[in-house]
């Protein structure tokens, strides 16, 4: 929203949405929404400090995921997309097959600094603190495998990105 901040748009946005469609990525160098997510929790060689810091595409995940349980809520459906690495155009284009496998590589620990974020907007939603508490408790990769559990759409299966969105669109049609 023009003049507002990125994340009251951003919360109004989820509020409002009856499907919220998340960008899955995983490339082959740990990049994309959900490689980079890889390194919360990985320890600095140097200091030996565990690195995390406030992830939007996790806060995305967890205030979707939390709403979708919200009594009331206009939020029904969380319908991923998914991507692999993206294939040169001399091998075919498109894209490879989400990495499910690369999510074991995923923290089994919260991030402390995106949960804590997460809880202080769900509270200002009007939350109850249970399902709060709940949230603040649930790993990196809890989250992730809670959202990837969905139906989705694998880009891998619709070839560029054009299809990919026709299909998507699509879909969110279907949901609501």
């Amino acid at each position: 929203l023009d003049g507002q901040s990125w994340l009251t748009g951003f919360v109004q946005g989820l509020v409002a949405s009856m499907c919220v469609v998340p960008i899955l990525s995983w490339t082959e160098d740990d990049q994309g929404s959900v490689g980079e997510l890889s390194r919360i929790g990985t320890e600095d060689p140097v200091t030996g400090e565990k690195f995390d810091k406030v992830d939007n595409v996790l806060l995305e995940l967890i205030i979707a995921l939390a709403l979708r349980e919200e009594p009331g809520a206009a939020l029904q459906a969380v319908l991923p997309v998914l991507f692999g690495q993206a294939r040169p155009a001399s091998l075919g284009g498109g894209f490879a097959t989400f990495p499910f496998a690369k999510l074991t590589r995923l923290s089994n620990q919260p991030s402390v600094l995106t949960n804590t974020r997460a809880g202080e907007l769900l509270r200002m939603l009007g939350v109850r603190e249970d399902k709060v508490q709940a949230v603040l408790g649930r790993s990196v990769k809890q989250v992730v495998e809670l959202v990837s559990w969905n139906q989705g759409v694998q880009a891998a299966e619709w070839g560029d990105v054009t299809q990919v969105a026709t299909e998507c669109g699509t879909r969110v049609l279907k949901t609501v």
